[in-house]
């Protein structure tokens, strides 16, 4: 056991780290869960009025909570670019998965809850809640605060990596489970874990899960640090912030 919140504990995984709560829901109560029982007003979940809607698709949502500008240009210095086929793992209801086509990305989201699934066709866009409805391979795989939702992480980062192209790249954004973000911050790791959070990546399980393949760990996502990283080599490193990423590239 690492922590303690209430009746749950947080244990770590003794063969690849990974911080799980225990006691832990089952894979299909999780699902139950995020069909309707998971809300956070104003952020991923809440669905928006005719209006509200109407006012984000004219601002392309920029300045608003769900802008993912700052998203693209970090997959642009990762080499994903205009006219890449992407993934959007965790769609939610397609506000993403919309800014990504509109950015020049072919774009299929993918998300567990059926209705934000389905508010998704306001937007035009194409989310799925059906992994085999999802064809063909993805110069990208992308998802934002959703690994640490998942029951199995590692299961869905493999099903990710097998739905790469030769040279594609997943680009994961986490809570950080790791030591050092810890013990900089004790308060703000201790409240990145719960029912909603029933997981959390730490640098040790990135090293369990990529195995030999090309990576990028870090929790530096400056546009400099993306661009260095050579999409050849292994880089971990130190991971002392809020959020982790991690990049995993399918060799050619």
């Amino acid at each position: 056991m690492v922590a303690c919140k209430g009746f749950h504990t947080l244990h770590a995984c003794r063969h690849c780290g990974l911080l799980y709560r225990h006691p832990r829901e089952s894979a299909d109560e999780m699902t139950s869960f995020y069909q309707e029982g998971y809300a956070e007003p104003g952020l991923t979940t809440e669905l928006p009025s005719a209006a509200e809607l109407d006012a984000l698709l004219r601002t392309g949502f920029v300045g608003s909570g769900k802008d993912f500008s700052w998203h693209v240009t970090r997959l642009a210095a990762l080499g994903i670019r205009p006219g890449a086929r992407l993934l959007d793992y965790g769609a939610s209801w397609g506000y993403a998965t919309w800014q990504f086509c509109k950015a020049g990305f072919e774009t299929i989201g993918f998300e567990v809850s059926r209705p934000r699934a389905a508010f998704a066709e306001r937007l035009g866009v194409r989310v799925e809640t059906d992994k085999d409805a999802i064809d063909g391979a993805f110069d990208a795989v992308f998802s934002s605060h959703v690994i640490e939702h998942v029951p199995d992480p590692r299961a869905a980062i493999e099903w990710q990596y097998e739905r790469l192209a030769p040279g594609g790249i997943i680009v994961a954004f986490t809570p950080n489970g790791t030591d050092a973000y810890r013990q900089r911050d004790p308060r703000g790791w201790q409240n990145s874990w719960g029912q909603v959070h029933p997981v959390l990546l730490t640098r040790r399980f990135a090293e369990a899960v990529v195995g030999d393949r090309p990576c990028l760990v870090t929790t530096d996502t400056s546009l400099d640090r993306l661009a260095r990283w050579d999409r050849q080599s292994q880089a971990f490193d130190p991971c002392d912030g809020a959020g982790l990423l991690l990049v995993i590239r399918r060799p050619e």
